[in-house]
């Protein structure tokens, strides 16, 4: 119409024309957020009836509260506080500190905070929920970046959308840690970056890792799947991007109160009354009556992942197959977990519901069909591990197998990665001796797994 092309054209920069066309092309994660957000918010104020019965009630996350209680101390300068005993921080506190907006808002306009012992007040979750589901959407427009890239159909992204949906609703609305998804958006877009622009990429690339870190450290584990694309010299040239945005989350937090900060990032604290427990539980260093951590093991998933990840992606350095590395990556650090929430196993039907369907509509319906499996199994606190994690892991496996190559090509592929020795060996020697090892990826550089 005249008045709406004439009001387009009043607008500085045609803004609106660019957020019609920015939403336009990114349809299918802007619909599948939208149908989250409603699901979300619709069981929050009504799953206290469906869940337990009787009178109505809000139904919200304990640790969405205990990280925005992180945010509320961050708000008002006391940096001391941020990481507390029973609390769910015990990573950079990146998320917190984008959720400050948030808690001012919500503060500005008199909504009531929650309070220990009061239960959760329906006002601040109005402002608290949306902002949390709108974060962890990140996640789907990450995806669906890929998935334009690699030219999926309208329908397959939003059904790929749609049922990443589900699992970050989950993640969200039922454990409350946004930060997760947010987390595994960044490592996704670091590869994109890489993929698209090769070397030229690898600024943006280190950035969007750091901050992924910051938000979240489960990014450490896409850092060599991503990287190895590159040459020596260049993915070093990343290593202070991608520590950089955690100092400066943590500095405050570090001058204020050293030792307890250091206490949880370095031993990362967690209560074996209120987790799942796993086999290797019993290794958990023992801090205190009622607390162990779980640090160590969580090093060795990033040792051992590194080093698998570095092999294959110097072989093979296609998009694919760097999103294959971190997902395996993400399936070694739960399998060595000696705690258990649904919400850790997340990222692994992430990028694995992205790969399946570019193998093929059935392998990408089992992966559907386990990620609803491992709801059912995970969104429970079980402390007898007989059936229960076998069964878990094994939905992981199935999701991690459906995006995997073919069985009747793995003899190929492990032949080629027997080449690869000189390969990383160029590559390692020559982060000592001086020399490039390794070409450079150039943007056209499209190598993938067979």
């Amino acid at each position: 119409m005249a008045w709406e092309a004439g009001w387009r054209r009043s607008v500085p920069g045609g803004r609106v024309d660019r957020i019609s066309e920015w939403t336009e092309r990114r349809a299918p994660a802007v619909v599948a957020t939208v149908a989250m957000l409603v699901v979300v918010m619709a069981f929050s104020l009504s799953g206290h009836t469906l869940v337990h019965g009787g009178h109505g009630g809000l139904k919200s996350p304990h640790d969405l509260w205990s990280l925005a209680g992180s945010s509320s101390m961050i708000l008002h300068g006391r940096f001391g506080d941020i990481y507390v005993r029973h609390g769910a921080l015990t990573s950079p506190p990146a998320l917190e500190v984008a959720l400050v907006p948030v808690t001012a808002l919500g503060e500005l306009l008199g909504l009531s905070p929650r309070l220990p012992g009061t239960g959760e007040p329906l006002s601040m979750w109005l402002v608290l929920g949306p902002a949390a589901v709108l974060m962890a959407s990140t996640v789907l427009f990450a995806l669906d970046a890929v998935a334009r890239q690699w030219r999926f159909s309208e329908q397959s992204r939003l059904v790929l959308a749609l049922v990443g949906a589900f699992g970050v609703a989950n993640v969200v609305g039922w454990w409350g840690h946004p930060e997760d998804c947010v987390s595994v958006a960044f490592a996704v877009w670091a590869a994109l970056a890489v993929d698209r622009f090769g070397t030229a990429g690898a600024r943006r690339a280190g950035w969007l890792l750091g901050f992924g870190v910051a938000f979240q450290p489960l990014a450490l584990l896409a850092v060599v799947p991503v990287l190895a694309r590159l040459n020596w010299r260049d993915a070093g040239r990343q290593v202070w991007r991608i520590a950089l945005p955690s100092l400066l989350f943590l500095l405050p937090p570090l001058l204020a109160e050293t030792h307890r900060t250091l206490f949880v990032m370095v031993r990362q604290p967690f209560e074996p009354a209120y987790i799942s427990l796993t086999p290797l539980t019993p290794l958990a260093t023992h801090l205190a009556p009622g607390l162990d951590g779980g640090g160590f093991t969580r090093l060795a998933a990033i040792v051992v992942s590194a080093a698998v990840a570095l092999v294959v992606c110097r072989r093979y350095p296609g998009l694919d197959v760097v999103l294959a590395s971190s997902a395996f990556a993400f399936f070694v650090r739960i399998l060595l977990e000696t705690e258990m929430n649904w919400y850790y196993l997340w990222p692994v039907p992430a990028l694995c519901l992205l790969l399946a369907l570019r193998r093929s509509r059935f392998r990408f319906t089992v992966c559907a069909v386990a990620l609803a499996s491992s709801v059912l199994l995970g969104d429970r606190r079980v402390h007898d591990i007989a059936l229960w994690w076998p069964a878990l892991m094994a939905t992981a496996l199935v999701m991690l197998l459906s995006a995997a190559p073919p069985p009747r090509r793995w003899p190929r592929i492990v032949h080629g990665l027997g080449r690869v020795g000189g390969s990383v060996g160029g590559w390692v020697g020559g982060s000592v001796g001086g020399s490039v090892g390794g070409p450079r990826v150039r943007p056209d550089q499209r190598a993938t797994a067979p």
